[in-house]
Parts: C-alpha cells; structure tokens; sequence
C-alpha cells in the first residue's frame, strides 16, 4: 500500500496550537487503498515530510493570504485565512514535489495553493448570488454542480459523465492561471475548477471537495488515478 501524504492546518486557540484536518481526507485515501500520512505544516521539513511517501494530497482550508499571490494585503472582512506556517510549508512543498515528478492533488484550497504557488493569482472574494459555488449558511445542503471539462483533458478523462455533479464550497477562486498551467474545466457562470500542466502531468488541481463523495464514480476515478501515479512513482 503507497504511503500518501495529506497536508493538515494549525488551529490557534487559548495559546495551544492543534493540527486539524477533516476525516474525509484520510478515510477517502485509505478507503482507496493508500495508507494517508498527515504532514503537519512545519516551513523547512518539506523534504523530510516527502520522504517515503509515493503523492501528496493538499488539502482544503481558509484562504491564502493576498500579499502571497501579490495583490492588496489589506485584509477583507469576508477572509479567515490558513495558518501563515501552512501557506509557507505548502508553497515550498509544491515546489519540492513538482521538481521530483512526484504525484500531487489539489483539493479546494490545495487547487489554489498550486496555482499562487506557480505564479498565478486569485479571486479574494467570488460573488455567488445564486450559491452555486458556496451554500450560503453552514445549515444548508451543501452546493452541487456539473463541470464543462476540456477536450483531451486529465479531467475529461475521469469525468463519468456530464450529469455527473460535484460538491462546492469555495470563497475565492483561481484568477490568473500560473504560466505553462490551463484551466481544464469549468463550473457555473464559467468559473475554472481544475488546472492541470503538460510540464507535470501527474499534478492536478480541483476546485471542488472529492473526498465529500467518497462513493461516487468521479471520486473514485480520482482517487484510482492518484493511487496509479503514486505505485508508477514508487516503482520509478
């Protein structure tokens, strides 16, 4: 079973820091027949914690700080952003992973995190008057929609079907895609949900939440494609 890699967050509070991670991760992973392996987000362990693992995972969470991606630092009332040691920690793994054509999923955040992290920006705030990117109360159901996905795409290749939907819950979105990077699917109102780059094809980033679908095709063909990329990595 490969050893995956799934970045986790810091939670401050009454002077304690706590790592946190959403189980949905970890039991998605194992459930797909890896063996999950939480990184806690500590800046300069990037080649430590990449050791012995076959891909990484990261992971959703708050919003990246804007003066990452070069725009206005000035915070908006709408931002709770990710630990600044996690923005650090994952910058640096992406860097580290992609130079060793290691297999790397984005997820939500992590979606982001590749992009700012390659030299795009981002969206601060996404307006989504009809919700269909974000339920607008946590006591709503969450948010589904369908992909518009690229022709001859990594995603158009997992995709089941195009009534097939996906869980949302993002605050921002991808603005300026990274260079040598393409958007390869789309969801409502023509907001980008995957990127994928021809430079590194075992990396790709989604904007929506596979690990809340556990059971459905395109989650399972997801996590089938890391798993694959991860052994051929392991055996390289």
């Amino acid at each position: 079973m490969i050893r995956i890699g799934i970045t986790a967050d810091w939670d401050e509070a009454g002077g304690k820091k706590r790592q946190v991670l959403n189980a949905e991760y970890t039991e998605w992973a194992y459930g797909a027949g890896m063996a999950p392996v939480v990184l806690p987000a500590i800046p300069g362990s990037e080649d430590e914690a990449l050791a012995g693992l076959s891909a990484i995972i990261l992971s959703g969470g708050g919003d990246i700080r804007p003066e990452l991606y070069g725009s206005d630092p000035e915070p908006l009332p709408t931002e709770k952003f990710s630990h600044s040691e996690r923005s650090a920690f994952e910058f640096a793994l992406v860097w580290r992973s992609l130079r060793l054509n290691m297999p790397v999923l984005g997820i939500c955040l992590g979606c982001q995190t590749i992009n700012a992290a390659m030299g795009g920006d981002l969206v601060r705030h996404l307006d989504d008057p009809g919700a269909r990117h974000r339920r607008p109360s946590p006591d709503r159901p969450a948010t589904r929609h369908r992909l518009h996905v690229a022709p001859n795409s990594l995603v158009e290749s997992l995709y089941p079907s195009p009534d097939t939907r996906v869980v949302s819950s993002h605050h921002q979105a991808l603005g300026r895609i990274a260079p040598g990077w393409a958007v390869t699917s789309w969801g409502p109102a023509s907001v980008p949900e995957s990127i994928e780059s021809a430079q590194y094809p075992k990396a790709l980033g989604v904007q929506w939440h596979p690990e809340r679908t556990p059971r459905s095709l395109f989650s399972e063909n997801l996590a089938a494609w890391l798993k694959e990329q991860g052994e051929a990595y392991e055996k390289a």
